[in-house]
């Protein structure tokens, strides 16, 4: 008997294993919200123009002193923005405008036509 030693008492071991599963649970959310932001982000960064927004652009970079060319692109970008209060008017202007389209060489715009054509383009909303 005399080789025996008697039992040791408890040792209390630290138990660390909640504040470890929570860190897990803590980081694996906040990886999967940071993964949604920039998959989100990312979309939002290749969204093209809508052909209004290129439309309105072009509009007002009409450059007045090329007569052809501010026919051409009035015409074609404003079909976008023809509403009921300025139908009548976008037709009128298009006849007006005819003359000025398929003919090879033509003259400047008269000042009246490029206000009519200046007003249309400042009532775009």
């Amino acid at each position: 008997m005399e080789g025996l030693k008697d039992i040791k008492g408890l040792v209390e071991v630290p138990d660390y294993s909640l504040w470890i599963l929570l860190s897990i649970v803590i980081f694996v959310i906040f990886f999967i919200i940071l993964i949604i932001y920039l998959y989100k982000n990312k979309r939002r960064r290749k969204k093209k123009p809508t052909f209004e927004q290129i439309a309105r652009k072009n509009l007002k970079e009409i450059d007045f002193s090329n007569t052809k060319n501010t026919v051409y692109t009035f015409s074609e970008n404003f079909q976008y923005f023809i509403n009921e209060e300025n139908k009548e008017v976008f037709k009128k202007l298009q006849k007006e405008l005819e003359a000025y389209k398929y003919k090879k060489d033509i003259d400047e715009l008269p000042i009246k036509l490029e206000g009519n054509i200046k007003e249309l383009i400042k009532e775009i909303k």
